[in-house]
């Protein structure tokens, strides 16, 4: 709303200074000159428009970046969906080694890809491209299209591991999915013959979800760039704010995208999730804080796991 006033004033400031030129013209021509008051007033009056304008129209641009990483986050969820039924119900691993991955043409990626092959199939982005028809865009907006691009356009090794590396979203897969490097995958029973209560924490197939609408899934992420020396707006993987210990700072840093988890709160105080129900929307990192969102038993703003 400030924003569409900031605009609607900006508009009628700019009319009263092409009104005060307009008077000072005669038949088409500029009279003689300006006096320095004059001259004054209307340098004034136009840094008073781009003082208003420039604010509203960064928030103008922000909602529309907002809005289309929401779409393509729909897209995601749509993606992730799809994969779990394709698999009888199965949800798709975070990170899980032995499973197949496969490049845009079809083709198992090879082991000796660079950064290993295998590293690479264990990350979740290539097992879910074939459910875009193969194409990474449907994981890359914003800067991180440009971050595709460029890297598409050289080594086609270094592209498929960087392409796994890097999405705009990251993905909850301590709590959905499981991660095999964080406790995930763990034997059922324990060397005593006892059910393991880590065996299975996390939620491993679509129908076991009890709040659905709730548990984010994607998240808008972000982490130090392995390719410049600064973080990048993307990565694969996301923290929770609890998981057998707190992980979050007290306040996010938007320096350090270790501060919250790996989630980028990229639009002013705002990341975008997708939820195990498949709806997008916008939400305050703060909100982010509450385990809820994260773990589908957890009951509790600060639900953690706790070892045997």
């Amino acid at each position: 709303m400030l924003g569409s006033h900031n605009i609607q004033l900006g508009r009628r400031l700019a009319r009263t200074v092409l009104h005060f030129l307009a008077k000072n013209t005669v038949q088409g021509q500029w009279r003689r000159g300006f006096t320095l008051v004059e001259l004054l007033v209307v340098i004034g009056l136009i840094a008073l428009i781009i003082g208003l304008l420039g604010p509203a129209l960064n928030m103008a641009r922000r909602a529309a970046a907002r809005s289309r990483e929401m779409g393509a986050a729909r897209q995601v969820a749509q993606a992730w969906i799809s994969y779990s039924l394709e698999q009888n119900g199965q949800l798709l691993p975070g990170f899980l080694a032995g499973l197949p991955a496969f490049e845009e043409n079809g083709a198992v990626i090879p082991v000796n890809t660079y950064g290993g092959g295998a590293t690479i199939s264990a990350r979740w982005p290539w097992r879910l491209a074939p459910y875009f028809g193969g194409d990474m865009r449907a994981l890359y907006v914003g800067a991180q299209g440009e971050v595709l691009s460029k890297l598409e356009n050289g080594d086609h090794g270094e592209f498929l591991y960087f392409a796994s590396l890097y999405p705009s979203f990251g993905l909850n897969s301590t709590w959905v999915g499981g991660d095999s490097e964080r406790m995930g995958f763990l034997p059922q029973t324990l060397p005593n013959g006892q059910p393991n209560p880590l065996g299975r924490f996390f939620v491993s197939r679509l129908a076991q979800f009890r709040h659905p609408q709730r548990v984010t899934v994607f998240v808008s992420s972000r982490t130090p760039s392995a390719m410049e020396a600064q973080s990048t707006q993307g990565y694969f993987r996301v923290e929770s704010p609890w998981f057998v210990l707190s992980q979050w700072a007290v306040k996010y840093d938007p320096i350090d995208p270790a501060s919250c988890g790996n989630v980028s709160a990229r639009y002013g105080d705002e990341a975008v999730i997708a939820t195990a129900d498949g709806s997008t929307e916008a939400i305050a990192i703060e909100t982010l804080r509450d385990m809820r969102r994260w773990a589908d038993q957890a009951e509790t703003f600060d639900f953690r796991l706790t070892p045997p």
